[in-house]
């Protein structure tokens, strides 16, 4: 029995070291880490990269050194809101100004690699011209000897160029649009649209949510909106406002009547709800 927790312990001492993290309790980028980017394809134009927060680094700390503000930070990680933990994933937007294409030979130390992740359906020529907005190739040929542009996958990884491990300067952080809302764009038209010179029906109290539905649809359940129409939900804790489409009556045998919406998987991580219910402001006509 002792053999068998002492390997347990063992075990467990293992998987903590092979952890995943982003430089160590002192630096947020160490000279070994490698940045691998990445697009969303939704439309925000971000370029992003998953920093992992190592054992003493904390969630102000990465935002200041990516150049970000802890509320930009928050808008792009809704769910760390509530809070985090060692270990957890941090997005963060990696400006084009900040990928350099070179470094010198006598400064090795101050720069880790930085590699691209192909997106489904990205081209090399979207690639160079529309994501990293480069006025020719020369830099990605150059970074990738014997690259064929004509044989990209996805998941492919191309070396794009350095970043210094002295941080991201705020002056290169352009303005930080949140992909959900870039996302939730079509309905919010939509609802502007249908809503223009209507009176409005506002209801304020708890909002429950269900794991169950479209994890791609903005979907909710109300008690008095017309089926298939529009609602507009506000969640003051993120300072986000999204539309939804009601699909379906609150059913009184598993939510209270203090419940005023039930919300679909989407608006869960949109809104970076943990709790089981939240407050809200609804609008509906």
């Amino acid at each position: 029995m002792k053999r068998v927790i002492i390997i347990l312990l063992l075990l467990a001492g293992w998987l903590e070291g092979q952890a995943q993290y982003t430089g160590d309790s002192l630096y947020f980028l160490l000279p070994t880490d490698t940045m691998t980017l990445y697009s969303e394809g939704k439309g925000d134009g971000h370029i992003y990269f998953d920093h992992y927060l190592a054992p003493g680094q904390t969630l102000f700390g990465a935002a200041r050194f990516y150049g970000l503000t802890l509320e930009e930070v928050y808008m792009l990680n809704p769910g760390l809101r509530t809070g985090y933990e060692t270990g957890d994933r941090v997005k963060v937007v990696v400006p084009r100004g900040a990928i350099r294409p070179s470094r010198s030979a006598d400064s090795l130390a101050w720069f880790v690699p930085m590699r691209y992740r192909m997106g489904p359906g990205q081209t090399y020529f979207g690639l160079h011209k529309r994501t990293l907005q480069l006025e020719n190739d020369a830099q990605l040929q150059q970074l990738n000897p014997g690259l064929n542009p004509l044989a990209m996958s996805r998941n492919q990884e191309v070396n794009v160029g350095y970043l210094m491990i002295t941080g991201i300067p705020k002056e290169l952080q352009g303005e930080v649009i949140d992909p959900y809302v870039i996302r939730n764009r079509g309905l919010r038209e939509l609802w502007e649209q249908r809503t223009s010179g209507k009176r409005m029906i506002a209801n304020n109290g708890k909002a429950a949510w269900t794991a169950k539905g479209d994890d791609n649809k903005w979907m909710a359940l109300h008690r008095t909106a017309p089926i298939n129409s529009l609602i507009e939900i506000d969640d003051p804790r993120s300072r986000k406002t999204l539309y939804a489409r009601v699909v379906g009556r609150i059913p009184d045998q598993i939510y209270d009547r203090n419940v005023v919406v039930v919300v679909s998987p989407l608006l869960v991580k949109a809104f970076g709800v943990r709790d089981k219910h939240f407050y809200v402001r609804t609008r509906h006509f």
